[in-house]
């Protein structure tokens, strides 16, 4: 299966973890994957930073900004927990991607996204008009969606991609609640759990132009959601929003 319009894929990653089984993490093989699908750009993220070694992640996502800068556009993963070191990444990084693109983990990080420690990261990115991926999880406690509600209202300016949106029917019952009350909210797709009939009632819901194609390479086949857009009852117009045209809006590349 090949896309029919090249791809700008808003969720990946670069690089392996114990907790997954050996897969194509390195920039070659995942542009080979990429080519194979018609992936035309994929936003990556460090798995090391999002597990425990920020610096080091991020670095790992440079290298391959300068080997590939065609194909990848690069995230800088801030962890709050060490005492500055998320304001730092991101002025050490501040090249990879204008406006910046941001991600947080904070089920990995175990701090959550609306506590004290992350605010310095969403002041920042209010002020560049930063795109901000975050983790999320149905009603979990550090990541749930409608945690984003005050945080989109506060920080009109940053745009915030929902990671996953909540993953479960009910994480994306949550984020199109959250989603219809904040206009700066974009849901993603990219997930472990695959819902009949979710793509057409994200767009019913919310819109075509707020919902965002994400693969989560290299850890889930990214035929499977290019799949689900390609089947579903919307109309082709919908479905190159949703493939290309959104994410590429918000990068402000065109």
């Amino acid at each position: 299966m090949k896309s029919p319009v090249p791809i700008y894929d808003c969720h990946g990653h670069l690089g392996s973890h114990p907790d997954f089984p050996r897969v194509k993490d390195s920039a070659k093989e995942m542009v080979e994957v990429m080519d194979s699908l018609n992936i035309e750009v994929l936003a990556i993220t460090s798995t090391r930073a999002c597990y425990n070694d920020g610096p080091a992640g991020n670095a790992e996502v440079a290298e391959a900004l300068k080997q590939y800068p065609l194909r990848f556009r690069g995230y800088v993963t801030v962890n709050p927990n060490p005492d500055g070191e998320a304001l730092r990444e991101l002025e050490r990084w501040d090249h990879f991607h204008h406006p910046p693109l941001i991600k947080m983990h904070p089920d990995l990080h175990k701090y959550p996204v609306h506590g004290p420690k992350y605010r310095p990261v969403w002041d920042y990115a209010n002020q560049t008009r930063a795109m901000v991926l975050v983790h999320t999880w149905d009603s979990d406690a550090n990541c749930g969606p409608l945690l984003l509600s005050p945080i989109a209202r506060e920080f009109p300016q940053v745009r915030i991609i929902v990671g996953h949106s909540g993953v479960t029917w009910r994480g994306y019952e949550q984020s199109m609640e959250l989603a219809k009350a904040a206009p700066n909210t974009f849901l993603d797709i990219t997930g472990s759990q695959s819902h009949r009939t979710i793509i057409e009632r994200l767009v019913a819901c919310v819109g075509a132009s707020r919902v965002l194609f994400g693969s989560d390479l290299p850890f889930l086949e990214a035929a499977m959601p290019l799949g689900r857009i390609l089947a579903a009852r919307i109309s082709d117009a919908e479905k190159e929003q949703i493939l290309r045209n959104n994410f590429l809006g918000l990068l402000e590349e065109a």
